[in-house]
């Protein structure tokens, strides 16, 4: 064998180690190497077999040729194939669900194999637990909400699609569990709940007037994802008997079970609402005349019966916006919007006299006081309460006092002793304004026309300007120190006649008008008389005594 020989057969088992087919110009024609080369290349070709085999098993080409019988190495890798024919299978019924396969033939991948198989085996198992327990909870959800009264419906947040509803809501809103066939009775409520839209991350509690039914519906809607979209859930109960429950307590608060009339608190609390809103009103506080007297003569069957009928005659007198109000045993109230004094006066003047032509078994009769309201100043309630309330007694002491009278007139003002300073001047001056005062309250109180109400409105003016400089004439010669204080509450007093002259002429003699004569004037002047008019007499006494007078 020669070197060139070696080296062909060297270089032939180098291409055998590198995989690389050999050429036929590395064969040699040595005899000598004829078996050993045969053999060389046997060995090519068995790795060349095995290698292309192999090269198909990575590629997962499970269906490849393996190598033939004479291939020496075709023993293992048939086996090495019929081991991965037979995992593959196992993978397959794996995936199938079934996990009693095993592995046993590939060392560590076996044990990591069956491991797989066993964790996939336990999560499904925990999988199908959780399904079942899904399963059940939604029955049970699906048979909560199917059962409950309230409907409820979930709509989408773009369209307003209908994507679920319940049993109840099915109902009472669509026919044949479908969206498209929707219950005319509610379409309104539908329609507005389809519509509805508000902030996703809010949700909102209201209440809705069905027109159609006449029902009213409490809506919680709430915002939520459903299968992937925005959605409002939307609650629905029907809440028409509750309202209509808590109406009749309300009402039960709020009115008076005899008269059917609001009651004091209702009163007060809109008073309150009123004068919080800055609004300008009309108060007018009513009390019956000769209540005990009907109690007392006729039993308190006809004493309610005039209640109720006062009641009545409100309720006819009144506009729809004004508000009747019995506000205690024979106290009732008015509160008039939007409407001047003047309107509410007449009002009251017509409820009056419808009263006393209704008189059958006895008379009836109001007094009432009127406040009106600017809505400007810090007021109360109480206060507004108050003012109508002292207005409404001067009138009631007017009429009894008229009552009182031989003639039936109103003379509320009588000369009494107290009242006289001890100059007789004077007096006799004080005599003859109280007179005229009367003089003008009765001819209020008869209805006396406005050319002769103008006349006696006018004597008395004249003749109060005739004492008070009688009386400061006096006060000047006597050197009284407080003329100029006295002086200035004559002068206050020609005011107050001049604005009651005033008022007169246009309101006329209503006994709303009655009232502040016989308070602002009369009352006034009195009290002047007993006051201040008796300490100037008493300095022109003592002036006089002392001879600085002559």
């Amino acid at each position: 064998m020669n070197r060139e020989d070696i080296d062909r057969l060297v270089e032939q088992i180098r291409y055998i180690i590198l995989n690389k087919p050999i050429s036929d110009d590395l064969k040699s024609e040595s005899e000598e190497l004829a078996d050993l080369q045969e053999a060389v290349f046997y060995l090519s070709n068995c790795l060349a077999e095995a290698n292309e085999f192999l090269k198909h098993l990575r590629n997962g080409e499970l269906e490849a040729k393996p190598p033939s019988r004479h291939n020496f190495l075709a023993g293992n890798l048939k086996e090495l194939h019929s081991a991965l024919k037979h995992l593959t299978w196992q993978a397959d019924r794996v995936a199938h669900g079934d996990y009693s396969q095993s592995v046993n033939f590939l060392g560590e991948f076996s044990r990591s194999f069956n491991e797989m198989i066993r964790q996939l085996a336990e999560r499904e198992a925990q999988l199908k637990e959780q399904s079942t327990m899904l399963t059940e909870t939604a029955g049970l959800m699906k048979s909560i909400m199917n059962g409950l009264k309230e409907w409820i419906i979930v709509t989408t947040q773009d369209s307003g699609e209908i994507i679920y509803t319940n049993r109840s809501a099915q109902q009472f809103f669509l026919r044949n569990q479908s969206a498209e066939e929707k219950c005319s009775g509610f379409q309104d409520l539908l329609d507005y709940i389809t519509h509805y839209k508000q902030s996703y991350s809010e949700n909102c509690v209201f209440e809705y007037e069905c027109d159609v039914r006449k029902k009213t519906f409490r809506i919680h809607s709430y915002a939520i994802r459903w299968s992937e979209k925005m959605a409002y859930v939307h609650f629905i109960t029907d809440v028409t008997s509750e309202k209509e429950y808590r109406e009749q307590i309300e009402g039960l608060a709020y009115m008076d079970e005899l008269t059917g009339l609001y009651n004091r608190r209702f009163c007060l609390e809109n008073l309150e609402r009123l004068i919080e809103a800055g609004a300008e009103f009309t108060f007018c506080m009513v009390d019956i005349d000769g209540l005990k007297y009907a109690n007392d003569h006729f039993g308190h069957a006809a004493g309610d019966k005039y209640l109720c009928t006062v009641a009545q005659e409100m309720l006819r007198t009144s506009r729809a916006t004004d508000l009747v109000c019995r506000i205690g045993g024979d106290e009732f109230a008015v509160l008039f919007s939007d409407c001047k004094a003047p309107v509410a006066l007449r009002k009251m003047e017509e409820l009056d006299r419808n009263l006393m032509a209704a008189s059958e078994e006895f008379p009836m009769s109001i007094s009432y006081g009127v406040v009106h309201v600017t809505g400007e100043g810090n007021i109360s309630p109480q206060m507004v309460m108050q003012q109508a309330d002292a207005k409404m007694y001067i009138l009631k002491n007017i009429k009894k006092a008229a009552r009182a009278s031989e003639d039936g007139l109103i003379m509320a003002f009588a000369w009494t002793r107290e009242m006289e300073t001890g100059n007789a001047q004077i007096d006799a001056e004080h005599k003859e304004l109280i007179q005229a005062c009367n003089n003008l309250l009765a001819a209020c109180a008869a209805g006396t026309g406005k050319e002769k109400l103008s006349q006696t409105v006018d004597f008395l003016k004249q003749y109060a300007q005739t004492h008070f400089r009688h009386e400061e004439g006096l006060q000047i010669e006597s050197g009284y120190p407080d003329y100029e204080n006295h002086k200035k509450y004559h002068e206050a007093l020609m005011n107050m006649v001049d604005d009651l002259s005033n008022r007169l002429k246009i309101e006329g003699p209503t006994l709303q008008l009655m009232g502040e004569i016989n308070k602002q004037l009369g009352i006034w002047l009195i009290n002047h008389i007993k006051t201040e008019d008796t300490k100037v007499a008493r300095h022109i006494q003592a002036w006089e005594g002392h001879g600085d007078g002559h």
